[in-house]
């Protein structure tokens, strides 16, 4: 054998070596990559099981930004089930679920660890009516108004029971009231509260107890609008030109004024008493 061939064969070999001891190291370092992949994975797991990450109840759920719900009515509006699993919440789902319950304009939900807690951020949506309806008495058994509940701008009713501690706030109450059942007017709400709050003619409450006549009680009296259409804009503006008409009659003489029919619209007087003849 020549002293070439025998080079030749111990470099081969050498090369070899060299291919399996990095084949082993790179066989190490993959085995121990996923060894290490797997402890984290099971430790991550064994943490996030611990019974410590876990709400036991709504005194563990930190509330910001509310003022016209106090802490209490809001935390039993609060849609979730106890003992719950801090890291299996979808704070989405319940953000979505605590809006059907009550008008929040915006909710940030954050989770905390340490100590395991929730944080609700929430923004309120203010009534801007005071909603009343005719119900019958348990005493009397007569038709009373009572007041129901609250609207806000976006035609959103708000059930009395939600709001109760709102009732001894005067200063946060709205000046507004609507009378009648919300389920007739709700749908219309919208679009009649944008064009009475930029009236010129202050509008203190709307009765929609008869949906086939609309009454507004103004700062000019009582006005009858008739069912709710299209002409209401037109109704109102024909408001603000009787202002100055109203001014000359005294106000204790108008019983009403009748804007049914926008192109003519009247004025519904008292008729003065009867001079008595004073015997010659």
């Amino acid at each position: 054998m020549s002293s070439n061939t025998v080079i030749s064969t111990t470099n081969l070999k050498s090369r070899r070596d060299k291919i399996k001891s990095k084949q082993r190291w790179e066989n190490f370092v993959s085995f121990n990559r996923s060894l290490m992949i797997l402890s984290l994975t099971v430790g991550v797991f064994w943490v996030l099981t611990l019974p410590h990450w876990v709400i036991r109840d709504s005194k563990q759920i930190n509330l910001q930004g509310n003022d016209l719900l106090t802490d209490d009515e809001l935390r039993s509006l609060i849609p979730l089930k106890y003992p719950q699993s801090l890291l299996k919440l979808s704070t989405s789902q319940l953000t979505e679920d605590l809006q059907k319950k009550v008008p929040l304009a915006n909710i940030i939900v954050t989770r905390e660890l340490f100590p395991p807690s929730l944080t609700i951020k929430v923004t309120e949506k203010k009534p801007v009516a005071i909603a009343l309806a005719s119900v019958v008495s348990p005493k009397t058994k007569k038709l009373e108004l009572k007041r129901i509940g609250y609207v806000d701008k976006d035609g959103i009713f708000v059930d009395n029971e939600v709001y109760k501690q709102l009732q001894k706030k005067s200063d946060q109450l709205p000046s507004l009231k609507v009378l009648g059942t919300p389920q007739i007017y709700l749908s219309y709400w919208q679009d009649l509260y944008d064009l009475i709050s930029q009236s010129n003619v202050k509008i203190t409450e709307i009765d929609w107890q008869n949906p086939t006549n609309l009454i507004l009680t103004t700062e000019l009296g009582k006005v009858h609008i008739g069912a709710y259409n299209s002409k209401f804009p037109q109704q109102l503006m024909a408001l603000e030109k009787l202002k100055s008409i109203t001014t000359k009659i005294p106000r204790e003489r108008i019983i009403y004024i009748d804007l049914t029919d926008v192109e003519i619209p009247s004025i519904k007087e008292k008729k003065p008493p009867k001079e008595v003849k004073k015997d010659s």
